[in-house]
């Protein structure tokens, strides 16, 4: 998110530059200012760039304490740019993880392997607490012990290991995109949730309380799509709604903020015969 918010900024900059258009940086953006803007992507970009760039805009205003001039106005062009946005922006749906794929990957991946218990455990904890991949694991070689979870933050129920009187698992993720202070994830009891495959990985790999907690090459090979990081959130949010699990415990569950949750849903057709 940081990487595209510096490069939309730099965009508006490009922008303001070639219209002549003198902004200082320790003032606000003016709202006739955003409207134009906003107006100029009309035809060019599709509707969801131009809101990411405007959105990119409103967090450096935040981050710097000044005012916000976004508009009703503003927000009506925004509308107009998504009706006017050429065929070629259209990008297909990000396909989700699905429960098959799951089962698939379980069966290939190696219980004795600590890496692939790992992978195992990674992969049914993103998947079925909906979370996005940036919240459990590291992009780099190093752990950022301040935004990501180690052994100490997970809490497992009575039956997978932890103290007797639990009943259900959680885990504490200290940072993610929108709880900047943390935030608890529990993670419901089923055939193959989490909580065993996390004691699993602690055991297997002899993990210490603050020790940090090859998909697609399996789905590739058994003719299943390959899909990318934010399709385990897309998955689980599906999977779930598909069981028949209230829409409203789905969004809670996966910290959905926005109606942007609807935009996630796939397999239509069976959700909608789950709630009739």
């Amino acid at each position: 998110t940081q990487k595209n918010y510096t490069s939309a900024y730099r965009h508006f900059e490009q922008w303001c530059s070639a219209e002549r258009i003198l902004v200082h940086r320790d003032t606000h953006v003016p709202e006739p200012i955003l409207c134009a803007y906003a107006a100029a992507m009309s035809g060019v970009c599709a509707g969801g760039t131009a809101r990411s760039r405007l959105a990119a805009l409103r967090f450096w205003h935040d981050r710097r304490g000044l005012p916000w001039k976004g508009s009703p106005r503003m927000q009506r062009i925004l509308k107009a740019v998504h009706q006017a946005a050429p065929t070629s922006t259209h990008r297909e749906e990000r396909p989700p993880v699905t429960e098959a794929m799951l089962d698939e990957a379980l069966e290939h991946l190696d219980p004795h392997r600590p890496f692939d218990v790992c992978v195992a455990a990674a992969m049914l904890t993103m998947f079925w607490c909906q979370l996005r991949m940036g919240e459990v694991l590291s992009l780099t070689r190093t752990y950022d012990f301040d935004a990501l979870p180690s052994v100490k933050c997970l809490r497992l129920r009575r039956d997978a290991g932890g103290e007797r009187d639990r009943v259900t698992s959680a885990l504490w993720l200290p940072r993610t995109k929108v709880e900047r202070n943390g935030v608890w994830i529990w993670i419901a009891k089923h055939y193959n949730d989490p909580s065993y495959a996390l004691a699993d990985h602690i055991r297997t790999s002899r993990l210490a309380p603050d020790d940090p907690l090859r998909l697609n090459e399996i789905w590739s090979a058994a003719g299943m799509q390959r899909v990318t990081g934010h399709s385990f959130r897309i998955g689980g949010t599906t999977a779930l709604l598909r069981a028949g699990v209230d829409p409203e415990v789905v969004k809670m569950a996966g910290r959905w903020k926005s109606d942007s949750f609807l935009r996630y849903w796939r397999a239509l057709d069976v959700i909608i015969s789950a709630h009739m």
